[in-house]
């Protein structure tokens, strides 16, 4: 029986995750709006896709299920460890019967309270690779992570330092992750400006990208020359970064095309295309099909229509 009932079904859906159902999750326990643990959730039949408003880690004990992130397929067994980040789209698809695992949601907030030097290098690791496989014992030390945190949550009442302590466990948690997805470096890792300008830079792009698509409003919000900045993000990422706010463009349409019954129009509208003829010519050169052939190749769109 699930704990804490003020801790409704309305909280998780604000974080974009309303295919669990929390009164037949067996456990959860949360600090604040900061951090929330699920233990062994209670899933939907009626997926949907949803944009993660946290970072999300899933600890997976047994049982499998297959999911999917920014529209690449995942598949999770025992001792799988996923991590996503905020605003990826993510569906879960299938989950076996005997599944159990952990949920853990951490606010960007708190992430940002963090002070961990170069985050962006987990970030980039996750982005590239968000599903790792344990072995036993490193999957025991984020059993134990998981634990250790629930138990502080669980006496946070006047604790002046649980903040701290969760901040503490929270740093653990991103130096283990880090450690078991970071991939062996091939070459010099980019200098901290680097990475500074590029978390800054992807930041801004998650919050504006359907609004703003020009390489000057980035710039000027992070209070650089756009040829300077151009220079950092391609040094940074190895990619450009009208390129960065491209895909982020892209993969939205991609995932209301295929998870949605919207039209075109809506799409090109909730993107802030002043046309669906010019959405239409934007989507076709970075995909190379239109947005309606695009649509019609996908069986989740026919399932969807019920065809």
């Amino acid at each position: 029986m699930a704990q804490n009932e003020h801790l409704n079904q309305k909280r998780l859906e604000s974080l974009q995750m309303s295919n669990i159902d929390m009164f037949r999750t067996e456990w959860f326990e949360h600090y604040q709006d900061e951090i929330l643990i699920l233990q062994n959730p209670y899933f939907r039949m009626n997926w949907e896709p949803y944009r993660m408003k946290y970072l999300l880690a899933v600890l997976c004990h047994e049982g499998n299920g297959t999911g999917a992130v920014n529209l690449r397929l995942v598949r999770l067994r025992k001792n799988s460890l996923l991590i996503t980040l905020p605003s990826q789209i993510v569906e879960s698809r299938e989950v076996s019967e005997d599944f159990k695992g952990t949920f853990m949601l951490i606010s960007e907030r708190f992430l940002s309270r963090l002070g961990i030097g170069d985050t962006y290098m987990f970030y980039k690791s996750v982005e590239t690779s968000p599903l790792c496989q344990l072995d036993d014992n490193k999957a025991d030390a984020f059993r134990s992570f998981i634990d250790m945190s629930h138990k502080l949550m669980r006496i946070q009442d006047g604790n002046p330092n649980m903040e701290e302590a969760l901040q503490l466990l929270t740093r653990l948690f991103i130096l283990m992750a880090s450690w078991v997805i970071r991939p062996a470096s091939t070459g010099k890792e980019p200098q901290l400006r680097q990475s500074e300008a590029m978390m800054q830079f992807l930041q801004l792009v998650k919050l504006n990208y359907k609004e703003h698509r020009e390489v000057g409003f980035y710039a000027d919000k992070m209070n650089i020359s756009a040829k300077y900045m151009t220079t950092l993000i391609k040094n940074a990422s190895g990619k450009s970064a009208i390129q960065w706010i491209e895909d982020y463009v892209i993969l939205d349409a991609k995932a209301q095309l295929s998870s949605t019954v919207n039209s075109i129009q809506q799409i090109a509208y909730d993107l802030n295309f002043p046309s669906q003829a010019l959405f239409g010519r934007y989507f076709k050169r970075a995909v190379g099909m239109s947005p309606s052939d695009y649509r019609a190749s996908l069986s989740v769109y026919q399932m969807a229509r019920g065809k």
